[in-house]
Parts: C-alpha cells; sequence; structure tokens
C-alpha cells in the first residue's frame, strides 16, 4: 500500500511539474508575442484596448492620457526621427470608431516592477496565470470574444480605488469664486496676464518695479517654473511676492521633478499662502542652461493627472492616496493647451480630456497663426466645449527673424506661418515689427467669440504688455462671452468663432 501511495505521489508531482512547466513556456511566449504585436513594455497596468492597441509606453515620454504640446502629425517632437505614437494612436482610434475612449483619466503608473515578473503581467500571460485575459486562440476563430476579452481584461486592469478615473465633465462643486481672476471671468469681464520669468537673484526689485508699472493695466502675473531647465527663484516665492504688491499672481505647476507627492504638498503649501491661481502644464522638453542637462525625473505625472489629483483634493476632499482630508483647499485650476500642432480635431480632443479632468481655464500657447486657431475653435464647439472653461489666449511679440525662427522650431506646440517669417526677414525695425504682428493678432482674437482673456507672453521684456494693451484698447473691451454664475456654461451653441467679418476684418490670416 505504501508503495502503491508513493507511486501516485511522484505521479502528481509529475504532472504538477509538468503543469508549471507548461505555463512557464505559455508566459514566456505570451510576453514574446505582446512584444512583438504591441511592442509591449511590460507596465501591468496596460491601456492597450483604450489605446487602440499601440502601447502609450513607446512615446518618447511614456504618456499615458494624451500627447505632449508638441504632438504633430509628421514626427515626434524629441526624436524627429519617429513619428508621434499620440497620433498615432488618435488615426488608428478614428479609423476604428473608438476615439471616445481615448477621454478615460488613466492613472499614474506604479513603481517599476522586477523584470522577471513583469512577464507576468502581459495582456496574455494573464491568462495563463490567472485564468483571465484575452487568448491568442480567439483572435484567429472568434474576434468577437477576443474583443470582449480584452475589454474585461482593460475594466479589471483600470478598476484602481485610490484613482477612480473616468471620462465625464466634473464641474467645480463650489459656488464663490476662489480666485479674484476667477471672479473677474465669471462677470464676464475681459482679463489680460503677464507672463513673467523669474529673478535668477534672490531680490524681489524686478518684481516690485513691474507691478507698479502695470498695476492698473494687467490683472495678474503668470510666474514660470524654471523654464526650459534654467535654474530660477521659485514661482511660489514669486507669487507671494506679487500678492504683496498687489497683483494676483498664477502659479505654474510644470510635471518636471514633481511625483505627486511633491506636486500636491506645494499646491496645499500655495493655498495657505494665498495664491489661489494653479496652472498645470507638462513640462519643457530643452533646455537653455549651459551646464549639463540633469539625470531624468521621477516622470510621476502629466498634466491630466495633476488637474485629475487636484480637483478630487479641492472637490471631493480625496487626496492622492485616497484619504480623505478634514479641509479642502480651494483653487482656479487652469491647463495649457496647444491649439495649433496637430490636428483640430485631436487637439479639441485633448482639451476635452483637460477639461473634463478638473481645467477650469486654458492658457493657449503663443498664437501667431489665426487660422488654425480658429480651425480649432470649431473643433472645440462640435464636441460642446466652448464656454465650459475660459479661454485665455497666448500673444509673443518676436524681437527679430532670429527669435521668431527659434518659436517655430524650438518650442513645442508653437506654429508661425511662412508669411511672418519673411516679414520679419526684411522688416527695417524688427521689434518694432515685432510689436505690430502682435497688435494685428490682438485685433483678430478682439472679434472672436468666447475668448476670456489675453495673456501677454514676453518673458524678460514684459514692460512691452503696456504698451500692448494701450494701443489696443484691452482694459475697455467687453468680451463677446456668456456671465454666468457658474465655471463658463453647461453646453456650448452655434456660431463658436469668427465675427471678424462684422467688423470689417478678413475671416482667415
Amino acid at each position: 500500500m505504501w508503495q502503491r501511495l508513493a507511486t501516485s505521489f511522484q505521479r502528481i508531482r509529475a504532472v504538477e511539474a509538468w503543469r508549471q512547466a507548461r505555463l512557464c513556456l505559455e508566459r514566456m511566449l505570451a510576453n514574446q508575442i505582446d512584444r512583438a504585436l504591441f511592442k509591449c513594455q511590460s507596465c501591468g497596468q496596460c491601456l492597450l484596448f483604450q489605446t487602440a492597441f499601440i502601447c502609450p509606453l513607446t512615446c518618447t515620454r511614456e504618456l499615458r492620457n494624451g500627447p505632449c504640446r508638441g504632438s504633430n502629425p509628421h514626427h515626434c517632437f524629441i526624436k524627429p526621427t519617429r513619428a508621434c505614437t499620440w497620433h498615432l494612436i488618435y488615426a488608428r482610434a478614428e479609423r476604428q470608431g473608438a476615439m471616445e475612449r481615448l477621454l478615460e483619466v488613466n492613472a499614474p503608473r506604479a513603481a517599476p516592477v522586477n523584470r522577471s515578473k513583469a512577464s507576468v503581467d502581459t495582456p496574455h500571460a494573464q491568462r495563463c496565470q490567472h485564468g483571465y485575459g484575452p487568448r491568442l486562440l480567439d483572435r484567429l476563430i472568434n474576434p468577437g470574444r477576443y474583443y470582449t476579452e480584452w475589454e474585461e481584461y482593460h475594466n479589471r486592469q483600470r478598476a484602481l480605488p485610490w484613482w477612480r478615473g473616468d471620462s465625464r465633465y466634473h464641474p467645480p462643486e463650489y459656488s464663490e469664486p476662489a480666485s479674484q481672476l476667477e471672479d473677474r471671468l465669471r462677470s464676464g469681464k475681459f482679463a489680460i496676464s503677464v507672463e513673467v520669468a523669474p529673478p535668477m537673484e534672490p531680490t524681489g526689485v524686478r518684481i516690485a518695479r513691474l507691478a507698479e508699472q502695470l498695476e492698473g493695466h494687467v490683472d495678474t502675473f503668470n510666474f514660470t517654473d524654471n523654464p526650459r531647465g534654467v535654474a530660477r527663484m521659485g514661482g511660489l516665492a514669486c507669487a507671494i511676492h506679487s500678492s504683496a504688491n498687489g497683483i494676483e499672481p498664477v502659479l505654474q505647476i510644470q510635471t518636471r521633478y514633481r511625483d505627486r507627492y511633491n506636486l500636491e504638498s506645494e499646491v496645499v503649501g500655495a493655498h495657505l499662502a494665498g495664491v489661489h491661481n494653479i496652472l498645470c502644464m507638462c513640462d519643457d522638453t530643452g533646455r537653455l542652461g549651459p551646464g549639463p542637462p540633469p539625470m531624468p525625473g521621477p516622470a510621476d505625472l502629466d498634466t491630466v493627472q495633476a488637474l485629475w489629483m487636484l480637483r478630487r483634493l479641492r472637490d471631493e476632499g480625496v487626496n492622492v492616496d485616497g484619504l480623505q482630508v478634514e479641509h479642502r483647499p480651494r483653487y482656479f485650476l487652469g491647463a495649457v493647451v496647444s491649439p495649433c500642432a496637430t490636428l483640430p480635431r485631436y487637439a479639441a480632443l485633448i482639451t476635452q480630456k483637460k477639461i473634463n479632468a478638473g481645467a477650469q481655464f486654458l492658457q493657449t500657447l503663443p498664437i501667431f497663426d489665426l487660422s488654425r486657431f480658429c480651425d480649432w475653435m470649431e473643433a472645440l464647439d462640435k464636441r460642446d466645449l466652448l464656454g465650459k472653461a475660459y479661454l485665455i489666449v497666448a500673444v509673443e511679440p518676436p524681437k527679430n527673424a532670429n527669435h521668431l525662427r527659434f518659436l517655430a522650431s524650438e518650442v513645442p506646440g508653437v506654429v508661425v506661418p511662412s508669411g511672418l517669417h519673411a516679414r520679419m526677414a526684411y522688416s527695417r525695425d524688427p521689434y518694432e515689427e515685432g510689436i505690430q504682428i502682435a497688435l494685428e493678432i490682438i485685433a483678430g482674437l478682439k472679434g472672436l467669440r468666447w475668448v476670456h482673456g489675453l495673456h501677454i507672453h514676453a518673458p524678460g521684456r514684459e514692460e512691452v504688455a503696456l504698451r500692448l494693451v494701450r494701443e489696443s484698447g484691452l482694459r475697455d473691451f467687453t468680451p463677446q462671452v456668456e456671465s454666468e454664475s457658474g465655471n463658463g456654461r453647461d453646453k456650448a451653441g452655434s456660431d463658436p468663432v469668427l465675427q471678424l467679418a462684422t467688423n470689417g476684418l478678413p475671416t482667415r490670416f
């Protein structure tokens, strides 16, 4: 009897060993197939079903919620030798009729896992290991069931109770304006902001001088956050100093070198210091500093994730770990948008995702091509977005032809028409020509509906804002918007953009 028991035990061990060997072989095979089919990065947080079966981690910056502001149909802005991953995702999703899937706010990635364990987390390997996920055989014999299994697998992957991302629009859940800027925009008045480059030295003399010169002409100072990797005074310190000198600040928060905890703690500290305008943006890709570039930062959050996290903290009282907080901060959330870089319908989808995540005002990159800007506005109207967030358009007067070429080639998302290049190149006074170009663009913007404000982008030359405001008559200008008690309006109507023809101006520039 003991001999029979020993024989049976040996057989069971042999069967179990064979089963384990077979599972290991299947996992290895599934991992290789996933890499071949989808260039899978074995992250364990798969978005393939949502991103038209193109892995978003093949993006140069590994962005999970959409492209950087330099995305375009031609090439990746960071690596021009390859295509933009997110443009490929949008194009394939459009062909499949699955564009709306891309509106869901995806959670940040978890900490990197051991590479030997990561292969278990590939989509097809999950089927071998845990019994759920898509089966390779169904891809050939039953495609309908195969994609149903993909959807079930995707739903499991995104079920994160601490994040709770979705694709819906979330209006702010407070009634009184959080800042003077929000109060001005709600009342239907035109807002003017100026981009201010923080000083490199620990002195606020320049900020105080600018505040004295521009008080009564502009509404806010927008302090940059170490633009293009050049070390400057912290934006929060500049914002506090600006408030003390009578100009309300807008604090830029870049995701560079900040993880989710650092970003949330900085914004909570800004609330305590009386800074209530927060502009979330993706970090710059280039550097102007003479020193060697630092090691890459944590790359923990993108703009959409930062907006989602801060909106939940303000409106739901839930911090980044999913824990309830007793006292909620109050702030007016904004995001930077790139109207002209990619196709208007793709740019509108990216904008909608930021609005859904929590952006209450949108600040554009500097606009030089009004025709493409109007196309983007029309795309926003088709998605019923005009009025859901306040739109502040940036204008930058170029200094000379070289400066204009730099903006077009080195600043992601800025598009300059060829006619402006020639105009600046042949001008006898390039500086004055740049001022006239900015004034012409401002005149065109004044003829558009749903433009709530102007952002003068001239870091290092902030004094030019005074001339632009005076000569364009912006302080007495009433925008063509509907003033409401909430954040814009619930749904946009028709006739979204140009009223230029009534003013005797051309409808395309």
